[in-house]
This record gives structure tokens, C-alpha cells and sequence, in this order.
């Protein structure tokens, strides 16, 4: 750092990664000024509920504990529900903690406008070469769409994959326990994601193939009849509660990877610079993990921009590597569904934990003994 001038730090993207790290480098550096440039209005976001596990939070908290605190109070769970064409497994799975998008992210800009932060909304979120001179430090985290990562493409040399499967994330006023519904119909294999995230309100993301996305006719329609079809493709489970949308058209997921962090006093971070997948529910946690790390990195560098960006690169990368592979790992479940039949509820419950290679049949059978012990028996 610069002796005598206090530092200018810009962050692109009022997310939790950009406000998490606002936050913590705030705390950490307060002679430090935190700018946050944010493209949608105060109060604006789009989805529904996230999750941290346990895990995630005890993870978090050192960096931040009121902080994490405060997003650990709302609705929690510690029991799933995987369905089979109408069949439930309840199993034991480790505490999660579930907030509504919009109370995570004004409870985050709580926080970081409380650590000195000024956060602009509603503004011009580009980020060009002259930001790079005028800040001593540039933070990307503009989310999975990062026009920072593609506007420094060539430098950061970023993969984009698409997955094959579609989903749309809906909320209702259902309450469900963390749950995976999985149909087998005429059209093919349907399947949603659903938890409550609120005394009111539930997360419910529906997801198919392309086969069947193709002979539905999703493509043909408006994202209010895509959610009309919906609501009666899972009726059954939805017992006539309906489906909202909040900007909920479908979508493929994108993982993706860059070869490179930094360029320059420019670093990338969350969604930006790496995905996981919905599917293991983890994103928020990774991208809010990211900007622990960069703390950390700066901190330890004394806040020398070029040798805290090398050092967060070096010590954070290959845990994130480790993490996206659990997450292909997962893709690849999820779209190898639609070309499999499954028709024994346990089985589709241990497969689905087991997708990752994190949790191994043992560890399922110490958890939930009563479930695996009736489905041993019926492999007799």
C-alpha cells in the first residue's frame, strides 16, 4: 500500500460476493475507500430463496461473524424430502439456513454501508481502462453475465459452457422442506427443486431435458404460460398452491471458468470468475468464500494490490477447482437423467446424495440407517 494514501478500491457488482467483500476489506483496511457500482435499482433483484448449509456458514463466520449471524436466523432446515413419482424419502441431511434474495442482499449493503462503503445503484457498471488508472484495486464481481469479464476477454481468457438442461425458478406459497421431485411422464423426465425460504414463500425451480423441454413446447411460450404448464405438470405436489414468477424464464445453466484471475490491479471474483451449479446449492457460499480469500491474501500481502492478487490466485485456486469439479460432476447427473429410468425411491434418494463423490454410501447408511435398512431388504 501506497504509504500515506489511503487506498481506492472499486467493486463492480452489488451481489453477495462484491458486498461480502466490501464488507470484510472495509473492516479489515477502514483508511480504505470502497466504492460499489451496482446496474440495478436499490430494492431491485430477480429469484427467490438461497441456502447456506452449516458448513458454509461456520466457514464464513470467522471472517464476519455478526454479519453471518444475521443471515443464519431466517428459515432453517435439516431434513430433505427426494420424490419419486409421488413417493417421498425423508433423510437427514446436514443444517441449512435459507434467506429471500432481496433480504440477503439489503442485509449485506446493511452491513458494508455500515463499514464505510458507498454503494451506487442504478448506474453504469462498466468497467473500462481508465477505472484501472483512477483505482488502486478493481474488483469484478458482476455475477455469471460479468460484461468485466468479457470486456478484458483476451486477458482473462474465460470458458462458458452451456449445460443441456433447462430450468425456470419459480417462488410459491407451498411450504416444502428442501425437496427433489422427480416425475417420469409421458414427455420424459420432470423434475423440480423446491424449499421454503420464508414464513410465506418457497423456492420451486423446474428443470427438463431438451427432449422433453422440446416436445412440451416451452420454446413457443410466453414465461407466463411456460409457469401455467407448470403448475399443472405438478399439480399433484403443488396442492393447487400456483407458481409466481419474478423474471422467471427458462434458462441453461453456464459454468463458467477463466484461465486467468487478474489483469492488471483487476481481479475477478464469484460468479464472475467461476461457477459451480445450482444443483449443489453452494453458489452464494462460493463467490462469498472468494472474497475472504481476497482479504485474506491482501491482508497478509499489507495490502500491496500485485502481490495480494497473486497470492489470492495461488492459495484460493485450487480449492476452487476442487469444488468445481464436485460441480460437473453433479451437471452430469442431472442431464444423464433423461436417458435413465429410475423406479425405486431410495435408490433415486442415494444416488442424488451420492452424485458428487462427497458423500459415500457409508456415510448416507451411518445418517439415515432406517432408510437404507428397508431398501436392503428389498434388494433381497
Amino acid at each position: 500500500m501506497k504509504s500515506g494514501k489511503a487506498l481506492k478500491i472499486l467493486v463492480i457488482g452489488g451481489g453477495p460476493a462484491g458486498l461480502f467483500f466490501s464488507i470484510i476489506a472495509g473492516r479489515a483496511l477502514p483508511s480504505a475507500v470502497i466504492h460499489v457500482r451496482e446496474r440495478n435499482p436499490r430494492g431491485v433483484t430477480y429469484g427467490w430463496g438461497v441456502a447456506f448449509s452449516e458448513s458454509a456458514a461456520a466457514a464464513l463466520r470467522p471472517a464476519a461473524p455478526d454479519v453471518i449471524d444475521a443471515l443464519t436466523t431466517n428459515t432453517s432446515h435439516d431434513e430433505m424430502v427426494l420424490s419419486l413419482d409421488g413417493a417421498g424419502v425423508p433423510v437427514k441431511v446436514g443444517r441449512s439456513h435459507l434467506n429471500a434474495r432481496w433480504s440477503l442482499l439489503a442485509t449485506l449493503e446493511r452491513f458494508a454501508v455500515g463499514a464505510g462503503v458507498t454503494v451506487e445503484h442504478d448506474c453504469d457498471a462498466n468497467v473500462t481502462g481508465s477505472d484501472l488508472d483512477d483505482w488502486d484495486l478493481v474488483i469484478g464481481a458482476d455475477g455469471v453475465n460479468s460484461q468485466t469479464r468479457e470486456h478484458f476477454a483476451e486477458h482473462f481468457q474465460p470458458s462458458v459452457e452451456l449445460g443441456t438442461n433447462w430450468l425456470a425458478w419459480y417462488g410459491t406459497s407451498k411450504h416444502y422442506p428442501p425437496s427433489i421431485i422427480l416425475r417420469n411422464s409421458e414427455y420424459g423426465v420432470l423434475m423440480a427443486h423446491a424449499s421454503r425460504f420464508s414464513a410465506e414463500l418457497s423456492n420451486f425451480t423446474v428443470e427438463v431435458g431438451q427432449e422433453t423441454f422440446d416436445r412440451l413446447g416451452f420454446a413457443d411460450l410466453t414465461e407466463d404460460g411456460s409457469r401455467e404448464l407448470c403448475e399443472r405438470l405438478f399439480a399433484d405436489s403443488l396442492d393447487g398452491a400456483p407458481l409466481r414468477s419474478d423474471h422467471s424464464p427458462w434458462f441453461q445453466t453456464k459454468f463458467v471458468s477463466c484461465a486467468r484471475w487478474t489483469h492488471r490491479n483487476l481481479v475477478l471474483i464469484g460468479d464472475a470468475l467461476h461457477t459451480v451449479h445450482p444443483s449443489i446449492g453452494s453458489g452464494t457460499r462460493f463467490a462469498m468464500r472468494d472474497a475472504v480469500y481476497l482479504t485474506e491474501a491482501l491482508t497478509r500481502a499489507g495490502w500491496d494490490v500485485e502481490v495480494g492478487l497473486k497470492e489470492f490466485e495461488r492459495v484460493r485456486k485450487p480449492v476452487a477447482d476442487a469444488f468445481q469439479a464436485a460441480a460437473k460432476r453433479s451437471i452430469a447427473w442431472y442431464e444423464g437423467l433423461p436417458s435413465r429410468t429410475i423406479t425405486h425411491p431410495t435408490k433415486f434418494a442415494l444416488e442424488y446424495l451420492m452424485r458428487t463423490g462427497r458423500v459415500s454410501y457409508r456415510d448416507f447408511r451411518r445418517e439415515n440407517r432406517d432408510v437404507i435398512l428397508g431398501y436392503e431388504r428389498d434388494l433381497r
